[in-house]
């Protein structure tokens, strides 16, 4: 049996990138033998030796537990996910020194985002980067990817520009059609860049319902990061405008902004959940009359429509990136990304619940087909050539 090593850094709030990460290691090991290095960056116990690993790119500890594993478990194929922080970029010349066959799969545009020092190199004459939600008006000059630490944007650049030549000279996995195009006119070679979808993995308890009080399809479900460029501001303000709109709106998450449209909520009709676990919220996704989504970003995949899609969920969500390759073609509840108007239409039309429905059974139809276990692994043998 083959040996598939995975290794990925959870983020400081759990997204769809680590529940991605656990379904594909739920995939794999139906047929292969796999074991995973997990590391958090809810574990950084001296800052000033993670700046040093930065500024050397290597971690020691990161390596150190690698190189036990590739010593123990003697892999085939080391399987990469995110490197950023813990894990470090120290552990590609690792697996060179030990001739260990690797694959990156890239779940976002961090890459790219990240490796320039001022912000007209990022936004390439744009006002708004559609990869991170990066604004003009954000900083001066410099390219401050996290808003809240210079330092950490430029540890941040120092870790791309570097990341960026390893994946250029790797076999790199994308999420989406889209996105592998992204990579190609940004100068990547095709013959390295393969689509390997995230499997899904639908387990629901329905004993969680009970713990709010709202009736199944009374709602309409937003899950994921509150943040201003997932566009939580202008899906509140729609919802706003609706005048007794009959399906409350439910946003469940966490993020920089919860607390602010907290305290901001007038509107009785919304209801903010805030951190659930992923069982709660696959539920909570079962019992709703829709999931909506409002991101001005390019998404990978996103977890959240997919999920939805599998659980015969309708869903409503703009026209993105990579999103509409997740959906049937011409989907009458996708909308203009950005557009105010035509977000306030998608409500107006959820009060068709034959059209909600009708278009629910397409939806399930079209991601049982894309992203079955099945279809996965057929997948990723191809790509590895096993």
């Amino acid at each position: 049996m083959k040996k598939i090593l995975l290794v990925h850094t959870r983020y400081r709030i759990t997204g769809g990138e680590d529940i991605a990460v656990d379904n594909e290691i739920l995939a794999l090991k139906k047929v292969y033998d796999v074991e995973a290095l997990i590391f958090s960056n809810n574990e950084i116990d001296n800052i000033f030796k993670q700046i040093i690993y930065f500024l050397i790119n290597k971690n020691s500890q990161s390596d150190k537990l690698l190189k036990n594993k590739l010593n123990s478990f003697k892999p085939d194929l080391v399987y990469i996910h995110n490197t950023w922080f813990k894990a470090s970029l120290g552990i590609f010349r690792l697996l060179k020194k030990h001739n260990t066959k690797f694959v990156i799969k890239l779940h976002n545009y961090r890459y790219e985002c990240g490796r320039f020092f001022f912000k007209t190199s990022h936004l390439k004459g744009n006002s708004l980067c559609s990869a991170c939600g990066y604004h003009k008006t954000d900083t001066f000059l410099f390219n401050k990817y996290f808003k809240d630490s210079y330092i950490k944007s430029l540890l941040l650049i120092i870790y791309c520009k570097k990341y960026y030549k390893i994946l250029k000279n790797s076999n790199v996995l994308t999420l989406s059609n889209f996105q592998k195009q992204y990579l190609i006119n940004d100068g990547f070679d095709s013959k390295n860049l393969k689509i390997l979808h995230n499997p899904l993995n639908i387990n629901c308890d329905d004993n969680n319902q009970k713990s709010i009080n709202l009736s199944t399809k009374s709602y309409i479900i937003y899950a994921g990061l509150i943040s201003e460029e997932k566009g939580i501001r202008t899906l509140i303000d729609t919802y706003n405008l609706l005048n007794k709109y009959e399906k409350k709106l439910l946003i469940v998450g966490e993020g920089p902004l919860l607390e602010t449209f907290k305290k901001e909520n007038k509107n009785n009709q919304i209801i903010f959940l805030g951190k659930q676990s992923n069982i709660q919220v696959l539920n909570l996704i079962k019992n709703s009359y829709s999931v909506i989504t409002n991101t001005k970003l390019y998404e990978g995949q996103p977890t959240l429509l997919s999920e939805a899609s599998m659980l015969g969920i309708n869903s409503v969500y703009p026209r993105n990136g990579g999103i509409e390759e997740f959906f049937p073609k011409d989907n009458p509840f996708s909308f203009e990304v950005n557009s105010s108007k035509d977000l306030l239409d998608k409500f107006s039309l959820l009060q068709n619940s034959e059209l909600v429905e009708s278009q629910s059974n397409e939806n399930f139809l079209h991601i049982e087909k894309a992203l079955s276990k099945e279809i996965y692994l057929n997948s990723f043998r191809e790509i590895v050539k096993w």
